[in-house]
């Protein structure tokens, strides 16, 4: 294939007058064209097999395939990998290719784009002054040897996939089998041959094949590799679909990609008691991931979750689902896809986004970048050992990506009269997320199947600018609602304590919520499990005496662990009898039996407070006092005209006078006055430092 006709084939513009072959710079203001010519691509035939016909082409054919087997594929794979120079053959042949096709994309990006649209602060892009005056010079510095280790490091991942050892182990196996063959025949008469039989040939082929001292074998084993390296080489660019890579994913394949500078990193170090937004978008997303079977299949055949509060039913929030990158939603069939990977792990980080969110001064603007081996130790996966690291940063990433697809719409007014306070927020993401993989792509799959790192950059919703607005919060102008996460529940296993989780993330949203109630942590345990539990499995409890005990089991096991984690909690002595709390071993009333067990613990009352100090701090924000800002004979009317003018006479200033103080003509200040021109905030500030209002 010539430059001219290789779809990679262009002409870019570089330095005029520089036509080496080994430069790797461009010049970005210049027309000048010079030709980049990329490596051609030769499909070299692969060695005769001789095509024998009749008997001896059947029993050559059975020979090679007896010969293959997977054992001695896989052995002749290692060879091909570890001992020949096909590795070092290919990983040139990619180098130069990828080199050559990443040059053009960037030239092709400036001409696009220019070049402020590159980052030129990467190690292996420098720019520097061009040779003529006023231009500049894009140089690609590359550091050959890390780049070709890189490639070849990643080749060896390609030697390993079964697509190899079927596809060229056996071709290049299949050529030697017929050179043993036709090795033995020219050493003996070929009727000779013919009398031998296939059990015997079979053995000394294998004498031929499984010398691993024999130099003829070594090369012919280099010998078919070389012949083969174009065909593997052109596998693995096709592999690549270059076409439709971006100038990063180049880089990535290059193994260019630098990992986010420090500065970005967040330092997931969440406190014991950690500040978390209760607001309702993270109450009603919490069970959109916890209640799956609550997701309805709306009239336009999209999936869409209900949220309506139960002392206004105007206000409502709805949660939709779609593909990153995109805010078109999904209709039932595919939504349904994401909706099933929600679940403890998509609520337990989401927890983790909204403590690092209420860090930020202002979220609807700030991002973070948090890394996903950090997440594995706060979510306690590192105990896991069934698992190794690369799958559990998969399984981050993962769930980040489901949370990736939630939208939310709110629908919210709080307040009343003059003191409303309008939430409602149109449709958009409750979490924008980029996930970032770092480590070796594997060049089959074209992903990076074991990351070394995986790097999480987190833009909270822009439903923060609605409901934990800060400043907002502090006039009563927006609905600034958080409480306090105890940093333990992240680390309950929900695989073999399901109930303790959900009663810990309902309580942990109850506790703000509740905390103006005259009794904020007075429960029946038959709200808390209508809150956790879907109405279905709670009747199956109440018919089913078996179900009954089942369910009784898991609750006392979900309050046990609670109360070992700092949970605090005390049961009824009239509703909730010593005999029915979880470990007791008191002897039950004679009368017990006169209503069922289960029933009697559904009615049953209990008071579970969080971990210390959270109740002592949600005391402070109980009855919280109003700043002095906020009382009447602080807060005064607005700026008006007449205001204006009468502090000014009182003051005894002319127009002229106030004007000159205030950089502004005497006929504006006049205007002002009369109210033909609106009195900014700016100019409102320093009129009242001047006429002491």
């Amino acid at each position: 294939m010539t430059a001219e006709s290789h779809p990679f084939s262009t002409t870019v513009h570089a330095s005029p007058g520089d036509t080496s072959e080994g430069d790797r710079s461009l010049d970005v203001d210049s027309r000048a064209d010079v030709e980049v010519v990329v490596p051609a691509t030769v499909h070299t035939s692969t060695a005769s097999t001789g095509s024998p016909v009749g008997d001896k082409g059947y029993r050559w054919a059975k020979l090679v395939s007896d010969l293959l087997t997977p054992d001695y594929l896989e052995t002749l794979t290692g060879t091909l990998r570890d001992y020949s120079s096909l590795p070092d053959t290919v990983t040139l042949q990619l180098f130069q290719y990828l080199v050559s096709v990443y040059q053009h994309r960037l030239a092709q990006d400036i001409e696009t784009y220019g070049v402020d649209a590159i980052d030129t602060s990467v190690p292996h892009l420098k720019l520097a002054s061009g040779r003529r005056k006023g231009s500049q010079r894009l140089e690609l510095v590359l550091d050959e040897d890390k780049t070709k280790a890189y490639l070849k490091n990643s080749l060896a991942e390609f030697f390993n996939h079964a697509g190899f050892k079927e596809e060229f182990a056996r071709a290049i196996g299949a050529n030697l089998v017929i050179w043993a063959l036709e090795d033995i025949e020219g050493s003996i008469s070929p009727n000779t041959l013919q009398q031998i039989s296939l059990s015997s040939l079979k053995e000394r082929c294998s004498a031929y094949l499984l010398d691993p001292n024999s130099p003829a074998l070594q090369e012919k084993i280099s010998f078919f590799g070389q012949i083969y390296c174009q065909d593997i080489t052109q596998k693995i660019i096709d592999g690549f679909n270059l076409p439709n890579c971006t100038l990063q994913d180049i880089e990535k394949i290059l193994g260019l990609k630098q990992r986010p500078p420090a500065e970005t990193e967040t330092n997931l170090t969440l406190e014991p008691i950690a500040v978390v937004p209760t607001c309702i978008p993270i109450a009603s997303s919490i069970r959109a991931q916890l209640r799956p079977d609550l997701w309805q299949r709306s009239d336009d055949e999209l999936a869409v979750f209900h949220y309506r509060s139960r002392v206004n039913p105007a206000n409502y929030i709805e949660h939709y689902i779609t593909n990153p990158g995109d805010i078109a939603m999904l209709p039932w069939e595919a939504a349904e896809q994401i909706i099933n990977k929600f679940g403890f792990d998509t609520v337990k980080l989401q927890l983790i986004f909204a403590a690092q969110t209420m860090d930020q001064g202002e979220p609807w603007k700030s991002t973070f970048t948090l890394r996903a081996s950090d997440i594995i130790q706060l979510l306690g996966w590192d105990k896991n050992h069934n698992t190794n690291m690369p799958e559990k940063r998969n399984a981050v990433a993962s769930t980040a990506y489901a949370l990736s697809c939630l939208l939310v719409r709110s629908v919210w007014v709080e307040g009343r009269g003059r003191r409303q306070i309008d939430a409602s927020t149109p449709i958009g993401r409750m979490w924008d997320v980029l996930i970032d993989p770092h480590g070796q792509i594997d060049w089959v799959t074209g992903k990076i199947e074991k990351p070394e790192e995986v790097y999480i950059t987190i833009s909270p919703g822009l439903w923060t600018k609605h409901f934990l607005n800060r400043a907002g919060s502090k006039a009563k102008e927006a609905l600034h609602q958080f409480g306090y996460l105890a940093k333990d529940i992240l680390k309950i296993d929900p695989y073999h304590n399901e109930m303790a989780l959900r009663l810990a993330i309902q309580l942990t949203l109850d506790a703000r919520i509740r905390a103006r109630n005259q009794n904020p942590y007075d429960y029946r345990v038959i709200s808390l499990l209508e809150e956790v539990l879907p109405k279905l499995e709670l009747d199956r409890a109440l018919n089913n005496k078996y179900k009954a005990r089942d369910l009784k089991k898991r609750w006392n096991k979900a309050l046990n662990l609670l109360m070992s984690l700092g949970w605090r909690i005390e049961f009824d002595p009239e509703t909730y009898p010593d005999w029915l709390q979880p470990g007791s071993k008191d002897t039950k009333p004679q009368d017990w039996r006169k209503i069922k067990v289960i029933e009697r613990l559904l009615q049953a009352k209990l008071t579970i407070k969080p971990p210390h100090p959270i109740p002592d701090l949600l005391d402070k924000i109980k009855d919280p006092k109003r700043p002095k800002a906020m009382t009447p004979a602080t807060i005064v009317e607005s700026l008006t005209g007449d205001i204006m003018k009468s502090a000014r006479q009182n003051q005894g200033w002319s127009r002229k006078e106030i004007g000159g103080f205030l950089g502004v003509s005497a006929d504006y200040i006049g205007k002002l006055e009369r109210g033909d021109r609106f009195i900014t905030p700016e100019l409102e500030t320093k009129l009242r430092k001047l006429l002491h209002l």
